[in-house]
């Protein structure tokens, strides 16, 4: 069985794996992600490739940003400012001396679980990823939608505030915090809001001393965690009503904690039964089945798609 080394980008660690062509786990890790430039990056990853030499056939990458896969082409890094329309694939190629396939981290994220995950039994749904941002990837019909520019799913920029954008256009200055969704859905938008609500320095709380609090029942992690389930179905009804989806998938290292799903369930809930004219019914929460590792098992299944392996 061929092996194939797979690589998760994301903006807090470089998550690797060497894999089976079935999605099996063979060996795992991870490194820091460097933000501030492309040889840095590559610099990161070049020893990962070093670790695994001669044990894979080809690579496989999972990476934020507008992403043409058949390509090779990442026209954005998301969180890495400086790519811009880079030839990627190209240059981990190069790297790591095999053939690279890249895609979009949320479109790996939902083609994992509609391969045999929590949307294998859905016709339409969607993944949603809660890290640095707000990972997104559809599933229309039955394939992961790209979109005309290989950019269907950002819902990190997805809006909450839409006065504020508004101004933004003519004060940049508007365009600050609670703008937009991944302000609030994101695993860093809980962690930043409790820290503000705490008056913490920012980045002062990881996520295990925030349920740490919330299970010892703190009254501001309390409603830290229930203002997010909120605004998450606040979001969730705005998709709704463009997508009509059976089922959306909550994954992301957060997931984890089943209160983070329940939350969201419930505040969907809520929000569906509040606006009485509601046209569409509500999509079935529910959480991710391969959580940290769907963007792996993803980007695995469209290098073995694009590669015809």
């Amino acid at each position: 069985m061929q092996r194939y080394l797979v690589l998760d980008i994301g903006g807090t660690f470089i998550k690797y794996a060497l894999m089976g062509q079935d999605g099996t786990i063979l060996e795992q890790g991870k490194v820091p992600s460097p933000q501030e430039s492309m040889d840095a990056l590559l610099a990161a990853i070049a020893p990962i490739g070093a670790k695994f030499a001669g044990q894979y056939a080809g690579t496989a990458v999972s990476m934020p940003g507008r992403i043409n896969t058949a390509r090779g082409v990442a026209h954005t890094g998301g969180i890495f400012t400086f790519i811009r329309d880079a030839p990627m694939a190209r240059l981990l190629a190069d790297c790591l001396h095999a053939p690279v396939t890249i895609a979009n981290d949320g479109k790996c994220a939902v083609r994992a679980e509609a391969w045999n995950g929590a949307l294998a039994d859905v016709e339409n749904g969607a993944v949603i990823v809660l890290g640095t941002g707000t990972g997104g990837g559809l599933l229309l019909g039955r394939r992961v939608w790209m979109g005309s520019s290989y950019a269907a799913g950002e819902l990190s920029v997805l809006g909450m505030d839409f006065a504020r954008m508004a101004r933004a256009c003519t004060d940049v200055t508007m365009l600050s915090r609670d703008t937009l969704w991944s302000d609030w859905m994101s695993a860093k938008g809980l962690l930043d809001h409790y820290t503000s609500r705490r008056g913490l320095p920012e980045g002062s709380v990881d996520g295990y001393a925030f349920f740490d609090a919330y299970e010892a029942g703190e009254p501001e992690a309390a409603e830290t965690l229930r203002t997010f389930g909120e605004m998450a179905a606040a979001g969730i009804y705005s998709l709704q009503a463009v997508l009509d989806l059976q089922r959306i998938a909550i994954g992301g290292g957060i997931s984890a904690r089943p209160e983070v799903t329940r939350v969201i369930r419930e505040a969907v809930t809520r929000q569906f039964a509040a606006v009485r004219c509601t046209p569409m019914p509500a999509p079935e929460i529910v959480t991710c089945r391969y959580g940290n590792d769907a963007n792996l098992l993803g980007a695995l299944q469209f290098h073995l798609e694009y590669r015809g392996e």
